[in-house]
């Protein structure tokens, strides 16, 4: 089984990924495995793949892969790893949704669970230069809003024994922005997860579980 060197552990993405590799009994301390190094901006050494997100400036060590992720969301707490809408809007709703609301953009979300599963699968057929990595579906920010919106409704009605009727419909939001935004190529990790033996690039984390996810971590932090 492949060993790794796992550096930057201690950042978000590296929590998770070093429990995803040691889950299936990858060695994340191996001195002679794949050296990877999740990086967030601050000083990195060479290695044979760089994670970082999209926010961090271009490492000058030499990497044989970079993995760019967009987009990313931990229901525990992204940190600098993406963007912090749904973190505002959790706290906007939880204080008594009073006041302007929370800006935002819209977004090709990821979940971490996919992108570190993507990660894994990687280490079978290490590629080389920059891969990019997102969600394949764009939720605009009123989408994403108005299901996060519905998801704590439905969990607040639960907390104060209220539930009606509206509560469990089942709707499907119009998630596209009516702006034009731009995905990141994801031709290039799509190539690569199929070299390594997978399907490709396909994101299983439905968003609406994410999101409960989020809740369930936001209502246990307070």
């Amino acid at each position: 089984m492949v060993g790794v060197l796992l550096l930057g552990r201690q950042t978000p993405f590296g929590t998770a990924l070093a429990e995803r590799l040691e889950r299936v009994g990858i060695d994340t301390n191996s001195d002679d495995g794949i050296r990877i190094s999740c990086w967030d901006g601050s000083e990195s050494s060479s290695s044979d793949l760089l994670i970082r997100p999209s926010s961090a400036l271009e490492s000058l060590a030499e990497h044989t892969c970079t993995l760019v992720i967009h987009d990313l969301y931990l229901p525990s707490g992204v940190g600098n790893w993406g963007p912090t809408d749904l973190v505002d809007r959790l706290e906007w709703l939880d204080a008594g949704a009073e006041g302007e609301p929370p800006a935002g953009s819209p977004r090709h979300y990821v979940h971490i669970r996919d992108a570190v599963d993507a990660v894994a699968a990687l280490l079978e057929s290490m590629p080389s230069g920059r891969l990019d990595m997102c969600g394949r579906r764009c939720w605009s920010h009123q989408a994403t809003c108005e299901e996060l919106g519905m998801l704590w409704a439905r969990f607040q009605a639960a907390v104060d024994h209220s539930f009606q009727i509206e509560h469990l419909e089942v709707s499907e939001p119009k998630t596209e922005p009516t702006e034009r935004v731009e995905r990141p190529d994801l031709a290039p990790l799509h190539s690569a997860l199929e070299d390594a033996g997978t399907m490709g690039w396909h994101p299983l984390v439905p968003f609406r579980v994410g999101l409960m996810e989020c809740i369930a971590e936001h209502i246990e932090g307070e």
